[in-house]
């Protein structure tokens, strides 16, 4: 029996619970939630370190759903391995199928984008608002450098959203930062809200660009699941050669995949539901058979590191005349005035010597 069978037979799995808990809720976007099938059973049931009884803990794998409309295939997932949810952080509870089919209900933790305030911790941020998933993968593994955590943080982009600037914005900053734990993964699955992608959002393009923008993009099939994993163990080998250029994943997939009557146009945001529900399902299982996919108890979550870095070391900060004699700027002293943003800049260099924890940003004109 091999991975690959038990891959596919999980990924079908997911992808009927997606196409289920849209048709419950009368909205969302199953076949989007569909094409990432393969990448999120693979990413977590057997790549990512994390605790599903504890899915915010500081030492866990990360994962930013930029293109958070399909996160249906997520909470597929979370409801058949029991990640914990609820708003309550001493009274979480597993995730259950039952709580899969209250998806975009009033009072949810399953809301109809990844939202961690109305009970769903695994995620860190609320995405949703395209373009913006990539800049909260980049702050977070900023984050764990400042913090000597060495989690990876892996972020899925679709590949109509990738016209969004801010996405570019964001590569840049990864690629200036040296970033390595983040994995920005390219959902290609051709089709957007009304039409297929612009000829700049193809998989190909998007390989180009991000080969220009320094990264090794890594091209693949994003329904093999060989070649899904080989991709994710280069971005895991990369973070130990410092000399190796950043990683990204360009998959290219099917949405709607597993059943063709909801593939094509005029899909995109609208749940399969009566007969085109039932056909979908029988479509998916079919896919299946004709995979070979056969499910066994093979797929285990990775473990996580359990050591947790120590806590910087707090001291007195100094006041403006000290730091100011400390830096060698005591022209600033004898000068009497000096721009607020110099002010600043002493202020900060004083706080970050009293306390490691300290982090500055910057957003130059």
């Amino acid at each position: 029996m091999s991975l690959d069978s038990t891959i596919h037979a999980k990924a079908v799995e997911l992808a009927k619970l997606s196409y289920e808990m849209t048709a419950a809720a009368g909205s969302g976007h199953p076949t989007t939630a569909a094409s990432l099938a393969h990448l999120v059973t693979v990413l977590m049931y057997q790549h990512m370190r994390y605790e599903p009884s504890n899915p915010g803990h500081v030492c866990s794998d990360r994962l930013v759903l930029s293109e958070g409309h399909a996160v249906p295939i997520v909470y597929a997932a979370a409801a058949d391995l029991g990640i914990a949810i609820g708003t309550d952080k001493t009274s979480l509870k597993p995730m259950t199928r039952e709580d899969a089919m209250t998806l975009r209900a009033m009072h949810s933790p399953i809301d109809g984008h990844p939202n961690p305030v109305e009970g769903f911790p695994f995620f860190d941020t609320a995405t949703g608002s395209l373009g913006q998933g990539l800049s909260h993968a980049a702050g977070l593994a900023a984050a764990a450098k400042v913090d000597g955590l060495d989690k990876r943080i892996f972020c899925i982009i679709g590949d109509g959203e990738s016209r969004e600037g801010q996405i570019w914005e964001a590569l840049d900053f990864i690629i200036d930062h040296n970033l390595a734990a983040v994995c920005p993964i390219f959902n290609c699955n051709v089709w957007a809200q009304s039409d297929k992608v612009a000829q700049g959002q193809t998989a190909d393009a998007l390989a180009g660009k991000l080969d220009a923008f320094g990264f090794n993009a890594i091209v693949i099939d994003g329904h093999a699941p060989a070649q899904i994993i080989e991709a994710l163990s280069k971005h895991a080998q990369r973070e130990h050669d410092p000399e190796a250029r950043p990683v990204a994943i360009v998959a290219k997939t099917v949405k709607g995949w597993g059943s063709p009557s909801q593939q094509g146009d005029g899909h995109h945001g609208k749940p399969a539901t009566g007969d085109d529900l039932a056909k979908a399902i029988d479509e998916l299982g079919a896919t299946g058979r004709s995979m070979g996919a056969t499910a066994d108890t093979s797929l285990k979550i990775g473990l996580m590191s359990p050591n947790k870095p120590k806590a910087p070391e707090k001291k007195a900060a100094l006041n403006f005349t000290d730091a100011c004699k400390t830096f060698g700027w005591e022209k600033l002293i004898a000068g009497g005035t000096c721009a607020t943003r110099r002010a600043y800049g002493v202020a900060l260099r004083a706080l970050g010597h009293a306390n490691g924890s300290v982090v500055a940003l910057d957003a130059g004109g």
